[in-house]
């Protein structure tokens, strides 16, 4: 009996397409592989660090990746890097919080190299992110270093402070507002009580603004003031201020600044700020 033949002999025109399937069928499984895979993931090492502000920071970024909006890897000036973008490159937050530390100071990245020495991260992983990182040329700031040096967090100007990442013209409109109303700062955290100005950008503010000088000023006498006195202290309304007579009526003068933590309508964590203006 004769030997049957292979389908493909004499055929190279069927042979030649099923090579071709095949190369074809490799690439689209390449693609859907790739595609699968989504943003880099954070290193083990931040996922590990389950703390209550890493955490906030990944729901924000959670938040980012449901919009359709949202930014994909493409060039980008790394002196705009945020929590969103660096976790699509796959930049730990301690590196991206080292940058931004550099960058609240007035610092600016102006190429690889820079890149490199402030993130600390290795050639490999600089490699790997330069193809997504483009660098503007950045104008030589006309301040000099020893005027820079000389910023004071009471001295500054609304244009001085918003050098600060994260202060625009409204917050900084706002916070010499809330400094003049306050007669300048007396302790450096009373940044932190400006509205809508977030912790991390007062921390920012607070150490390239360091509070150097603090005006003088004549304290409230707790044992002989008003409650229209009191209720002149920023941090009180006339309510915290009658409260505050009311206990004195009762208990007899105070002995000491501590013993405001007993009056009910005191905000607890504003006492210490209240106690700056006052005086026994």
């Amino acid at each position: 009996m004769r030997r049957p033949e292979s389908h493909f002999h004499n055929h190279p025109g069927v042979r030649s397409g099923i090579f071709y399937f095949l190369i074809i069928l490799c690439i689209l499984q390449g693609v859907k592989w790739v595609l699968s895979r989504g943003p880099m993931e954070i290193p083990a090492a931040e996922s590990v660090s389950s703390t209550p502000a890493t955490k906030a920071r990944l729901d924000t970024i959670r938040a980012s990746l449901a919009n359709q909006n949202s930014w994909t890897l493409r060039p980008l000036d790394p002196n705009d890097l945020d929590d969103y973008k660096g976790y699509i490159l796959g930049i730990p937050f301690y590196v991206l919080d080292s940058l931004y530390a550099f960058m609240s100071k007035g610092g600016r990245i102006t190429g690889m190299e820079a890149f490199k020495k402030i993130s600390g991260l290795p050639d490999s992983t600089c490699q790997r992110l330069s193809p997504f990182f483009r660098f503007p040329k950045y104008a030589t700031p006309k301040e000099s270093p020893k005027i820079a040096k000389m910023r004071d967090l009471n001295t500054a100007t609304a244009e001085e402070l918003q050098v600060i990442r994260g202060i625009g013209p409204v917050l900084s409109k706002r916070i010499v507002r809330f400094r003049k109303a306050l007669g300048g700062f007396r302790i450096a955290s009373q940044l932190r009580d400006v509205y809508g100005l977030d912790p991390e950008t007062a921390g920012r503010a607070i150490k390239a603004f360091p509070l150097r000088t603090v005006p003088s000023l004549e304290k409230i006498d707790l044992n002989r003031a008003s409650a229209e006195e009191l209720s002149g202290i920023l941090y009180l309304n006339r309510e915290m201020a009658r409260d505050i007579v009311a206990y004195r009526n009762r208990i007899g003068a105070y002995e000491n600044l501590e013993q405001l933590n007993s009056v009910e309508s005191l905000p607890w964590d504003k006492i210490d700020r209240i106690a700056l203006y006052l005086k026994l």
